[in-house]
């Protein structure tokens, strides 16, 4: 679960879904009230995670899978990648660098 990187609060499930929604913007901390952001490491491992969605979709696609499976797939997938963010990834205090 997500937790704080000044302070340490651990986010509950309900104040940590909000990052899912929108990771380039920051939002603060409930206990500190210091902005956080995902680190950089975070992102990376987004950009990871849809890359292989993206090569699972066009897998499936490309052996004539039908079409209503294919968008049933990528619903299945962004649903459990945006339910499960809060486990994944890590919060920063600074909006990091990409690269």
């Amino acid at each position: 679960m997500f937790s704080c990187a000044s302070c340490g609060y651990k986010f509950k499930y309900k104040e940590a879904m909000p990052f899912s929604w929108n990771a380039r913007v920051g939002r603060d901390c409930p206990n500190c009230g210091t902005r956080q952001y995902y680190s950089a490491a975070s992102r990376k491992k987004s950009m990871y995670f849809t890359l292989v969605g993206m090569i699972i979709i066009i897998f499936s696609n490309s052996i004539n899978l039908p079409l209503p499976y294919v968008f049933l797939i990528a619903g299945v997938m962004v649903s459990a990648l945006l339910l499960l963010t809060p486990f994944i990834f890590e919060l920063s205090d600074e909006e990091e660098p990409m690269w």
